[in-house]
């Protein structure tokens, strides 16, 4: 049987380069869960939570006993004697029973700094998922664009048509033919500038994403969400804004380092053993041990101490003044993105009342001009109304669907 050449180049480009050939079908969720798996910035985010842990295993460590062994060789003597050597081996063991509380603050301090990586991670990760929400919307509304522009060279070309006929029976002029025609060379132009911007749009969603595809198509569908009140929402972002739960955290951290450093007023208790052995000859050595209990009592550091509490205890006054204008900040922001989102829904019913009285005044004079009631200016003059209206609601719908998405970033919320 003879296979053509042109389905066997089709197969083999397909068994090559599949994904050029099949694009994957993803719903907003699905891109939003992609992105928290695979995005460079978030896996980077949830390395750091992981240094974070290690430095509390660090921390820890301080509770356990400190295990040493030594072995060593030493030959001497003086002028008069002869040289002689010996050979020790040893063991220690320290073990600290109080420090002034500065294990405890450290240790604490290194859980906290947990809390912060944690909270850097959230906060990366609403900034992700918002720049996913604005790639997938952008994607849609040059969708939505590319299905309007193929209405418009529709309407255009059926314009043309009519135009042309009545200049062929001497009731148009050639410049109005001339100028339906550059009208119609134009949406063309805009059907391909829109066909790249989609190109550019996918890709953009491709890395937000990290995901190996040259090809996305995206399926949505309008949710009606019922907008909380304005209070509920500020009450939350106060208690969800990953900024807060860092900014406490770091309260947190600064109060340890408080402990810490007055723990250098205290005394410091450790117990400590060791045993060994010791002799001139490597199998001839001699046993020994040695346990004991040690006291430190500071009793001046030339005013170290008091400078390190000192700084440490303006900070957290800062640290306050800060998680005071940070809560200040984010009532702003709800505010304001709540402000934005209520008069997107407004723009939206103004520009589809427009949009659908544009569409009626178009049909009409269209009507008339087709029983020679009036001109191809007034026509003209009423398709482009009606072109730039449905832009306008495209373009209202992609700028509620984004600001929709910013309230809830806002909010603290990335889903």
């Amino acid at each position: 049987m003879k296979i053509n050449p042109i389905y066997l180049a089709i197969f083999l480009f397909w068994l090559v380069f599949p994904q050029l050939l099949i694009a994957e079908t993803l719903t907003l969720d699905e891109c939003i869960a992609l992105a928290k798996e695979n995005n460079l910035q978030l896996r980077e985010a949830k390395m750091d939570i992981e240094r974070a842990w290690a430095g509390v295993t660090e921390a820890n460590a301080a509770y356990y006993p400190s295990l040493g062994l030594s072995s060593g060789y030493r030959y001497g003597g003086n002028l008069q004697e002869s040289k002689t050597g010996s050979y020790s081996t040893g063991i220690d063991a320290r073990y600290t029973i109080y420090k002034g509380g500065s294990i405890r603050a450290g240790t604490k301090i290194a859980q906290t700094r947990v809390k912060i990586a944690q909270a850097n991670y959230q906060q990366k990760e609403n900034e992700v998922v918002f720049s996913v929400k604005q790639a997938f919307f952008k994607i849609l509304q040059i969708q939505e664009q590319i299905s309007l522009i193929k209405n418009i060279l529709k309407r255009r070309q059926d314009n043309l048509t009519l135009l042309k006929l009545n200049y062929s029976v001497g009731r148009e002029n050639e410049p109005n033919v001339k100028q339906a025609e550059a009208s119609l060379k134009q949406t063309e132009y805009e059907y391909r500038r829109a066909e790249k911007n989609l190109a550019l749009a996918k890709m953009e969603l491709a890395r937000l994403l990290n995901h190996p595809w040259e090809a996305i198509a995206i399926e949505y569908e309008e949710e009606n969400k019922e907008l909380p009140s304005l209070d509920s929402l500020t009450k939350a972002a106060k208690n969800e804004r990953p900024e807060m739960a860092r900014q406490k955290a770091n309260q947190e951290v600064i109060l340890g380092q408080i402990k810490q450093a007055k723990s250098n007023y205290l005394p410091a208790i450790s117990l400590s053993s060791s045993y060994g052995l010791q002799g001139d000859k490597f199998l001839e050595q001699k046993s020994n041990w040695s346990a004991g209990i040690g006291l430190s009592i500071p009793l001046f550091d030339g005013f170290a101490t008091k400078a390190k509490v000192r700084e440490a205890t303006l900070a957290l006054k800062q640290n306050e003044l800060n998680l005071e204008d940070l809560m200040n900040s984010i009532e702003q922001e709800v505010r304001m993105a709540y402000a934005d989102y209520e008069l997107a829904t407004k723009n939206l019913e103004v520009t589809n009342k427009i949009l659908e009285a544009a569409r009626a005044a178009y049909q009409l004079t269209k009507l008339q001009y087709e029983q020679g009631r009036t001109s191809y200016f007034f026509l003209q003059q009423k398709e482009n109304e009606l072109t730039q209206a449905e832009n306008s609601y495209v373009n209202a719908l992609y700028n509620l669907r984004v600001l929709l998405a910013q309230l809830e970033k806002t909010v603290g919320r990335s889903n």
